[in-house]
């Protein structure tokens, strides 16, 4: 039997309320305007060749949805179509899910794979086609977080340095295939396959690299033990170097656009924005307080406290991996009844 303290209950259940709100808006926002656009991606007459032109919609590659994922990458092309033809707020909403989510790629990847772990964290493939499907600001609070709560494993128990450091390249992937979008010219066949890559199951499914890991069969030791924590943190250094300079170019975007005018940055991306903004809007600043409620709660109050503050100047994703790091060193790790007996 699991015996849940007050204190993993009442995260848990603030994090699955989190969620279900972020459920509830953005199928207020974009069921309407996404209607239209699913009755074309799931009618059965209209040919891959002749969808454009009989839609007016962007074509679309159904070969990166992998058969059983076409309708998903004939939605989501249509999504990044309307965000990189509404600028600068398409590229700073959809540029700020993926700068604020460079770290869940480690701390997901890393929990997975701890001696102990159950329930959903230990498939984090399968969860992050829940974010493609139905949006990572209400899959990760209502159903990642709460289930990290309940079922993490040991803490600081060893991993293979595979596994560890395979969060890299799960995590980079998405910022190529961003600059593309952002960058390509629509027309080609390149910005189509990327969109559709970007959204679609391909790059969840990099995560499958990770199937045969056997991390959690691992006796831990004070050299193990040491070493994934070390290799931990240099995942985290890498990760705060990479997001630095893209949240960077985001502020530097904004403040070309809106100088320091926040009001009007707010009217763009939330009041006076389409929908496909609105979404990604709620995506990006609800993925990022559930990532300070996992530090919090991972730590302490006063160390999500210090992300936030740490936000304004070096950006949503250093900030937290700096705390992520931080956290590495306050570990208390347990190692086996064996390698105690050797001191």
């Amino acid at each position: 039997m699991i015996n849940i303290t007050k204190r993993q209950a009442g995260y848990a259940l603030a994090s699955a309320a989190l969620g279900f709100w972020a459920f509830i808006k953005v199928n207020s926002i974009s069921g309407p305007a996404f209607e239209p656009i699913i009755a074309a991606c799931t009618n059965p007459e209209l040919k891959i060749e002749e969808f454009a032109s009989k839609t007016g919609y962007h074509e679309y590659d159904p070969r990166v949805g992998l058969g059983a994922f076409s309708i998903l990458v004939c939605l989501i092309t249509q999504l990044l179509f309307e965000l990189r033809n509404t600028v600068p707020e398409g590229f700073l909403t959809w540029g700020g899910v993926i700068v604020v989510g460079l770290p869940v790629a480690a701390f997901a990847t890393i929990g997975a794979g701890r001696a102990g772990a159950r329930g959903p964290i230990r498939y984090p493939t399968a969860v992050g086609m829940l974010y493609q499907l139905f949006g990572v600001s209400v899959m990760f609070p209502m159903i990642w977080l709460p289930a990290f709560i309940l079922g993490e494993g040991k803490r600081g128990a060893p991993l293979t340095m595979f596994r560890v450091f395979a969060s890299v390249p799960l995590a980079l992937p998405g910022i190529v295939f961003t600059a593309i979008v952002f960058l390509a010219d629509t027309d080609s066949q390149l910005w189509t396959s990327s969109a559709g890559a970007l959204g679609g199951p391909i790059l969840v499914c990099f995560g499958l690299i990770l199937f045969t890991d056997k991390s959690h069969e691992i006796v831990a030791t004070k050299e193990n033990v040491k070493a994934t924590s070390d290799a931990a943190k240099k995942v985290y250094n890498l990760l705060a170097a990479v997001g630095l300079p893209f949240w960077y170019v985001m502020v530097y975007v904004t403040y070309q656009t809106y100088g320091f005018f926040i009001v009007n940055l707010w009217n763009s991306i939330w009041v006076d924005a389409n929908s496909s903004v609105r979404f990604m809007t709620i995506d990006t600043g609800i993925l990022y307080v559930a990532i300070l409620m996992f530090i919090a709660y991972r730590s302490n109050e006063m160390k999500a406290v210090k992300a936030l503050l740490l936000t304004t100047i070096v950006g949503p994703a250093t900030a937290c991996c700096m705390a992520l790091r931080e956290i590495e060193d306050e570990t208390e790790f347990v190692v086996s009844e064996d390698d105690k007996k050797k001191d």
